[in-house]
């Protein structure tokens, strides 16, 4: 089964109308949070991803602030005023499709449990895995999961672990397509679940 990997398009639809144009073949889109927050266009991407045939997401932080209306969500006033703009402009039904996100969410594909989460399996909204993370922590969650895919950091992570006790288990993150961490590139993921093959695509 092939997974379409993204998260953290925050509203920019032009990044997301670009990955649904390359990616053509997929089983699954598998998003790892925040829809909305920073970009200018939170309408067009809450309607796109309420469209996708075999959607499977999550709630970001972003998207967190937005639904509770929580301003005071970083201490920069451009972030604050992103919040309360996107919260005034957001229709209703698109509102309502964000606060129906859950914060975990499990599926079963190929026989291996998948867990999606925005931030980290301990601090869901605002935990980091980063690429310099102890490894030792990485496999700590893996022990609870086939594989597990997060977002939060804008930055693009791959992680697998070999164990004679549980078999082969996989961290991903597809980064950022809208506002990549500085050093990054704006990615999304492709992951085969036949092979276990993963590609970092770049936009």
């Amino acid at each position: 089964m092939k997974l379409l990997i993204v998260s953290d398009i925050h509203a920019d639809a032009d990044a997301l109308d670009k990955i649904l144009v390359k990616e053509r073949e997929w089983d699954l889109f598998v998003f790892a949070g925040d829809a909305v927050g920073r970009g200018e266009e939170p309408n067009e991407v809450i309607e796109t991803l309420k469209n996708i045939e075999g959607f499977v997401g999550v709630l970001g932080n972003w998207d967190y602030a937005v639904i509770r209306n929580r301003a005071d969500m970083s201490r920069r006033d451009e972030d604050r005023e992103n919040v309360a703009w996107t919260r005034s402009v957001l229709r209703p039904e698109n509102l309502r499709w964000l606060q129906m996100l859950p914060l975990v969410k499990e599926i079963a594909v190929d026989g291996k449990k998948i867990t999606v989460v925005h931030g980290s399996p301990d601090v869901i909204l605002y935990g980091y895995i980063y690429p310099w993370t102890e490894k030792s922590v990485i496999r700590a969650y893996l022990k609870e999961t086939d594989i597990l895919i997060t977002g939060h950091t804008h930055i693009p992570f791959v992680f697998e672990w070999e164990t004679q006790r549980w078999g082969r288990r996989l961290y991903i993150n597809p980064g950022s397509p809208s506002f990549p961490a500085e050093g990054s590139r704006k990615t999304y993921a492709v992951l085969d679940t036949e092979n276990w093959a993963v590609k970092i695509k770049s936009l």
